[in-house]
């Protein structure tokens, strides 16, 4: 909380009951479990609120999830011409505010200050009532570092706003403070207390808020918080602000069709679905019609703007599950359009096309609706004793702990045993089976051999059943190839602890000969190779990492080429007489996302040629070509436009 006053909650009789989750905890990352409180105290910071004058009015607290970037609680600002933090080794440094979501009690700042360290986004969908969580605050805004421990008590929901109750004792001056799961995570921003109670504390759970510097609307309320005070803002102001600024959106015209899509980087809506924001203006009175339609996803539109009282909404308008709104609109706007989807399937995302027409056309009402599960691009269907070997990629849509997934249908034999099997050796699998007759998602992560995934078991009908290619949540969006295998019969499903001592036993061997196998290269050589989770993780940018030998003669100059379409390249050079510096590494002077490095070998030796991928890609893998040439070649100057 502010060093002078609490935010209480609303009477809890009012509230939703807990929220349970839908995916299981996953089996521990390979990093070591815990949290590191010394160090994880380098991460939060004193927020100082200051008056016109620079006074200091009120306090609180924060944290580092990226260099630059600082999470708090809105409150924390109210009423504050300004802001400054300082953090854990005293240092202080003056901040903005560059996003935020006063509904939701969070704001991000902007700071020039370099952090020690930062904290890693957890999800809090994956905590369940009970679980221990972990609070370093600054109560009082003089007891830096303070470390509370507790439970979550009850997972609630509050005017839209998912909220984590926890027993975690919190003090004024501790609102913004991180709450960590206990891999030291943040899952929740403590937030407010009843103080008539014991150990009500309240966080608000962080899944919905971690695109919020990406949000137009979040920029827009982030930019009018630390304002001058003496200003009125009016019902119809206050309105305009909540949508954007609008210099910032990407305009559309009554008879364009724009072409885009919806991805995991997208802005995220109250209901945490994806969405795009666009902007137009018209002629008083003129009748156009919007449409959205898309192949991948069901969408929704959205239009808000000067003279309508209230948002319109429209789902299944529009032919099929297109969308569409169609009116006369009064005033000249700007209005906004919200591209989005339906909550259900849960964070839907790919392609769409927006439109806006001249005049009126038909909306289609819940009566004549003619959306359907065929309306859409239907799932690529797996049968009985078929095997798909497929890839995941960044390009896949998210689930709810922001690990990847791909989905396929199946159409089984009422009352037949059926053994789903997924294998991959790039990324930790999880398999999801869904059903109109399952009670609830049939969710495995290690009950095949090793890490795999395993579901066995009779189908009660004949469907159609989902199946759900997915990864652990940790490491962070995993990718790479996997096999997806259906088999007549059933097998054994390892469970409990002995899947866990199965799937530790191979990581443990994967990860005793990890960064260990002999590769090696010679000028003149193009090799083949692959990235996979069995190679070094760098720490620095948990990017994976796999070293080739090669022999240099002194003053040999070599050009060293990597390529590959599944991770943007990056590659350097060690060995005798090498310290680090650019000049013997490369990201993209092969063009296209490609790494090209010309070195001269200081001296005679063993060097290594490591490859890598750019920093941006945490944990990718897959193939890539490594080539090494005599003498020096020139930069390429195409751009790099992959999306990874």
């Amino acid at each position: 909380m502010r060093g002078r006053t609490l935010t209480p909650l609303a009477a809890l009789a009012v509230l939703a009951s807990p929220l349970m989750s839908q995916k299981p905890a996953t089996h521990p990352a390979p990093v070591a479990a815990g949290i590191d409180i010394p160090v994880a105290r380098k991460a939060v910071v004193t927020i100082q609120a200051l008056d016109a004058s620079g006074q200091l009015m009120a306090s609180g607290t924060g944290f580092f999830v990226t260099e630059g970037y600082v999470v708090t609680a809105a409150h924390v600002l109210e009423d504050a011409a300004g802001c400054r933090i300082e953090m854990s080794d005293g240092q202080q440094q003056r901040c903005s505010v560059a996003a935020a979501d006063t509904a939701k009690d969070v704001a991000m700042l902007m700071v020039s200050g370099r952090p020690a360290v930062t904290l890693r986004w957890g999800t809090s969908e994956s905590m369940k009532d009970g679980d221990d969580v972990t609070v370093i605050s600054n109560p009082l805004g003089q007891l830096p570092g303070t470390v509370s421990r507790g439970i979550i008590s009850a997972s609630r929901v509050v005017n839209g706003t998912k909220l984590l109750q926890i027993s975690a004792a919190i003090s004024h001056g501790s609102s913004g403070a991180p709450v960590l799961n206990a891999r030291g995570q943040v899952i929740g921003i403590v937030r407010s207390t009843i103080e008539a109670g014991q150990s009500l504390n309240f966080a608000t759970a962080t899944d919905a808020i971690r695109n919020l510097n990406n949000d137009q609307v979040a920029v827009a309320d982030g930019q009018a918080l630390l304002s001058s005070k003496n200003i009125v803002n009016t019902a119809s102001s206050s309105a305009r602000a909540s949508m954007g600024s609008p210099v910032s959106l990407p305009q559309i015209s009554v008879g364009q069709t724009i072409t885009a899509s919806l991805s995991g980087t997208d802005s995220l809506y109250p209901d945490t679905t994806y969405y795009k924001m666009y902007q137009f203006t018209t002629t008083p009175g003129r009748e156009i019609t919007i449409d959205v339609s898309s192949s991948d996803f069901d969408p929704v539109v959205i239009v808000r703007g000067e003279g309508l009282a209230q948002s319109i909404v429209n789902d299944d308008g529009g032919p099929g599950c297109a969308a569409r709104v169609s009116q006369a609109f009064l005033a000249r706007g700007p209005y906004r359009i919200l591209v989005n989807t339906t909550a259900s399937p849960h964070r839907q995302t790919g392609r769409f096309t927006l439109a806006i027409s001249e005049g009126s056309q038909h909306v289609q009402d819940r009566s004549e609706n003619d959306c359907s599960a065929g309306s859409r691009s239907p799932a690529t269907t797996i049968r009985v004793g078929e095997t798909i070997n497929g890839t995941l990629t960044s390009s896949d849509s998210l689930y709810p702990d922001n690990s990847y997934f791909k989905y396929y249908q199946l159409t089984a034999l009422t009352g037949q045993p059926v053994t789903i099997d997924l294998s991959s050796d790039e990324f930790d699998p999880v398999l999801i089976v869904r059903g109109a007759d399952l009670s609830s998602s049939l969710i495995n992560d290690d009950g095949g051999p090793g890490c795999y995934s395993r579901v066995s078991r009779p189908f009660m009908s004949t469907g159609p059943y989902r199946i759900l290619v997915n990864t652990t949540s940790t490491p962070e969006r995993q990718t790479g190839h996997f096999s997806l295998s259906i088999t007549a019969g059933t097998k054994p499903v390892q469970d409990g602890s002995a899947a866990t001592a199965d799937c530790q036993s191979t990581n443990t061997a994967s990860s005793s000969t990890a960064g260990t196998t002999t590769h090696a290269i010679d000028v003149g050589q193009t090799q083949q190779g692959r990235l996979s989770r069995n190679d070094i993780v760098l720490d620095s940018d948990t990017t994976y990492a796999q070293a080739w030998t090669i022999q240099g003669r002194a003053n040999q100059t070599i050009t060293i080429d990597l390529e590959s379409d599944a991770f943007d390249s990056y590659l350097f050079l060690r060995g005798p007489g090498i310290s680090s510096g650019r000049d013997f590494q490369d990201d993209d002077s092969g063009g296209n996302c490609h790494a090209r490095l010309t070195a001269t070998f200081p001296q005679a030796g063993e060097y290594e040629i490591v490859v890598n991928t750019a920093g941006g890609g945490h944990y990718v893998t897959g193939a890539f070509t490594l080539s090494v040439t005599s003498g020096s070649k020139p930069k390429s100057v195409a751009a790099c436009r992959r999306n990874q």
